[in-house]
């Protein structure tokens, strides 16, 4: 692995029926958590689904 790469986390998360596959780096810049950025996906992911079953 040379210097500019970091190592690639990959967790799978289960909600429902639905199953989550994360995959992660650290960033030197990054101010969230992985819990709070998940969070963010999730929650960003099930407006989206709302949304269009309202169409």
């Amino acid at each position: 692995m040379s210097q500019n790469q970091t190592p690639v986390i990959q967790t799978e998360h289960k909600i429902g029926k639905t199953t989550y596959i994360v995959c992660a780096s650290q960033s030197e810049k990054a101010t969230d958590t992985i819990d709070k950025k998940i969070k963010k996906l999730i929650r960003k992911d099930m407006e989206q689904n709302a949304a269009n079953a309202r169409k």
